[in-house]
């Protein structure tokens, strides 16, 4: 009897040590996304979602599918950005700053037991601060690099629907469920390009390189010392500006960037495949600062191929 007691104690622990470290890994991974998913130029999302398949024939679920359109419904996400440029170093070196204020919310039914279908709502808040130089190497070629901070809340709520198991509930809330996370984390960024003029605009080969490393600070989640997120992606593309009349005295253009992001470390968690294409087309306007915190605003569309919220959006762009 006695060793039948150690045994199901030490089962139960070993239970209990491997909730943490899925509670840590999950808060580790959703907080590493999330800085991507506020940063549009590394995910794009927007005021409305559509399926490809009535544009691309194909069975393939990398264009997207009912299940990445429904999770995309279940998201709503605003991201506010604004860069102030700073005097210039030198004819060829610039810098800036640039801040960013989120919010992501998720509501969505899970099933973590079968027969167990239960609500699960999140909230991520997120501030961003980031210093950038940007150098032009000659006529064509640029580099530059930053230094970015994120300080970000997490939370959850989770309602366990009726016969729930109370002893697994115990085990759950705190680790995975009905907890929060506040988390500041640096990402170093640094890149490099060639752009060219020509008679129609002006095309751009670009590549960004994120590395991402943080600290949990705070919050109800019982193993928040132990989550510290870490990640990077790079992104590797090129974007066309087309020139186009001038609407109401200031300039405006239509680009198309195509790319690919690759992720890793906590940020995987976006691509089956560690990787994703986005393509974007839309109308740019240039308001030249005739609207307070408005350096532009525009319209388009965007195509997401490989990640978990694969498919097409109608986007609306600010402060592009």
């Amino acid at each position: 009897m006695k060793q039948f007691l150690i045994a199901l104690l030490l089962s139960f622990s070993g239970i209990v040590h491997a909730i943490e470290n899925i509670g840590v890994k999950t808060l580790e991974q959703v907080l590493a996304i999330s800085t991507v998913m506020t940063d549009s130029n590394a995910l794009t999302f927007g005021i409305a979602n559509f399926e490809l398949k009535y544009l691309v024939d194909s069975d393939n679920p990398n264009w997207g599918d009912d299940k990445t359109l429904d999770f995309k419904k279940s998201i709503d996400i605003l991201v506010l950005p604004y860069q102030w440029k700073l005097s210039d170093i030198d004819k060829n070196w610039q810098h800036s700053l640039e801040v960013r204020a989120s919010y992501i919310g998720v509501q969505r039914n899970t099933e973590p037991l079968q027969g167990f279908t239960n609500f699960k709502e999140e909230q991520i808040f997120g501030a961003f601060l980031q210093y950038s130089q940007h150098y032009q190497l000659s006529k064509n070629w640029y580099s530059g690099v930053a230094l970015g901070a994120h300080l970000t809340y997490y939370s959850n709520k989770y309602n366990y629907s009726a016969g729930f198991p109370p002893e697994l509930k115990n085990i759950l809330d705190g680790h995975i469920f009905n907890t929060s996370a506040t988390v500041l984390m640096a990402e170093p960024v640094f890149n490099v390009g060639y752009q060219k003029t020509q008679s129609w605009g002006q095309w751009t080969l670009h590549n960004s390189n994120h590395y991402l490393i943080g600290q949990g600070i705070g919050g109800a989640a019982k193993s928040i010392s132990d989550v510290n997120p870490e990640g990077w992606r790079v992104t590797n593309g090129i974007e066309f500006k087309f020139a186009v009349p001038n609407l109401w005295g200031v300039s405006d253009h239509i680009a198309l960037d195509m790319k690919r992001i690759d992720v890793g470390g906590d940020m995987s968690g976006l691509s089956d495949n560690d990787y994703y294409f986005e393509t974007s087309i839309g109308w740019v306007i240039d308001t030249k600062n005739k609207i307070p915190f408005l350096d532009n605003i525009g319209i388009g569309f965007n195509i997401n191929y490989g990640s978990s919220i694969s498919g097409g959006t109608v986007v609306l762009y600010y402060n592009e």
